[in-house]
């Protein structure tokens, strides 16, 4: 296993963990061994998309966030943003808000030898996601706040075919193109130019974007 080519494709949702399962459980070896070329080599999760032309909606933790609780399980599936709001409360009573909102310098596995990006993420995130239980998959509704919070943010931008250098309008959903023509979409070592894709924004943190990830399946 390897980090691919970084390419715009939404990943496929899971029905099942038989589905991913010989995957997942390489993707957890892999996030943990590597061996990863460029200038990172202890990444904190990675997505299927990642490592995979064809990719499932999951990604996977490495032991030391596990350790950390912010998840419950080292694979993570479904993942969803079902509420970002622009504001947060603060203080024990709630009656004062701030912008919810904090900057990270972020690097990206599929960017192996490029400086970090200055991203803006939302702190506080309301999310939903399923991990593998032996009965099958479980639901997890919850709260994210911090590093937990920028995780789950940056391995759903990749599931819907966004990264923080590249950006592009028209996201494929490669099962439905299966037998037709081949994707135009691009990877992250051709010019952006020339494949219609515009440099990602700085500041991803309004109203507006809020209500893009509550409506997007």
């Amino acid at each position: 296993m390897e980090i691919i080519k970084c390419h715009y494709k939404i990943s496929k949702p899971v029905n099942s963990y038989r589905e991913i399962k010989k995957e997942a459980e390489e993707l957890i070896r892999f996030i943990h061994t590597g061996p990863f070329n460029g200038n990172w080599n202890k990444p904190f999760a990675i997505a299927h998309c990642q490592v995979s032309e064809t990719p499932m909606a999951f990604f996977v933790v490495s032991k030391d966030v596990l350790a950390e609780k912010m998840f419950e399980h080292f694979v993570i599936i479904n993942p969803k943003i079902i509420e970002a709001p622009a504001e947060k409360d603060i203080g024990a009573d709630s009656t004062m808000n701030t912008i919810n909102e904090i900057e990270y310098q972020e690097p990206c596995m599929s960017f192996p030898f490029r400086t970090p990006k200055r991203v803006k993420r939302y702190d506080l995130i309301k999310v939903r996601y399923q991990i593998p239980k032996w009965y099958g998959l479980k639901t997890i509704e919850r709260q994210l706040t911090g590093i937990a919070s920028e995780i789950f943010q940056h391995e759903y931008d990749h599931m819907q075919g966004r990264n923080i250098y590249f950006e592009t309008e028209t996201p494929v959903k490669w099962w439905e193109l299966i037998g037709k023509e081949r994707s135009k979409a691009g990877t992250s070592l051709e010019p952006a130019e020339g494949l219609g894709l515009e440099r990602a924004k700085e500041n991803i943190t309004n109203t507006s974007k809020t209500k893009d990830y509550a409506k997007r399946d």
